[in-house]
């Protein structure tokens, strides 16, 4: 006579405080944070729907080319600029949704006003300077590339490449406000400034 199978239940919150996620520290939520995450939400929820039209202009470029034998370059172009787009924003959306990368190891052993403190550091030091650098010389760069209506150098490439190159203003302005909208919540969570949001 077979065995009845075991029932298996699965403890989700188990699961997920096992999982990398699980060590994330949810800092209080203010008023100002709750604003500029909001933005940064719906703009990233926007750009989500590049990712689904990205794989469906590479399976139209794989199949004009494998099975029509022909190519345009200009569709290569919007395949690397989407991406380039996707990517770009998604750093901000990951920093406002604390989804980036950390060394988990030890931050699980870490206390979390020893990890604030961590993070408030690696926001002023890290990212701030590195916005300010690389918003400081895109801007010239986009501006030359503005001025001249600069295209692709390949044959049958895209036009207005300004446009792309626009985009890591956008994107680094973006992570620029997600992560002072972080600093307000862990500010909030340190020193109670801003006020936290009950």
């Amino acid at each position: 006579m077979p065995q009845p199978t075991p029932e298996i239940r699965l403890d989700l919150d188990t699961v997920e405080e096992a999982s990398a996620r699980g060590h994330a520290l949810d800092f209080p939520r203010t008023l100002p944070s709750d604003v500029i995450e909001g933005v940064i939400r719906a703009i990233g929820s926007l750009i989500n729907w590049t990712w689904a039209l990205l794989v469906a202009v590479i399976v139209v470029n794989v199949v004009m080319r494998y099975a029509l034998s022909t190519n345009y370059v200009w569709v290569e172009e919007v395949q690397w600029h989407m991406y380039a787009v996707g990517y770009m924003i998604g750093i901000a959306y990951a920093v406002s949704h604390d989804a980036h990368v950390r060394v988990d190891v030890l931050a699980s052993g870490m206390g979390a006003r020893t990890r604030a403190w961590v993070e408030l550091a690696g926001i002023l030091v890290l990212i701030g300077p590195m916005v300010w650098v690389l918003v400081e010389y895109a801007i010239p760069f986009v501006d030359r590339a503005w001025r001249i209506n600069e295209k692709s150098s390949a044959p049958g490439g895209l036009a207005n490449r300004w446009a792309i190159k626009s985009v890591m203003i956008v994107a680094f302005g973006m992570l620029a406000l997600a992560a002072a909208a972080r600093l307000m919540r862990i500010t909030a969570f340190l020193f109670g400034l801003p006020r936290p949001r009950p």
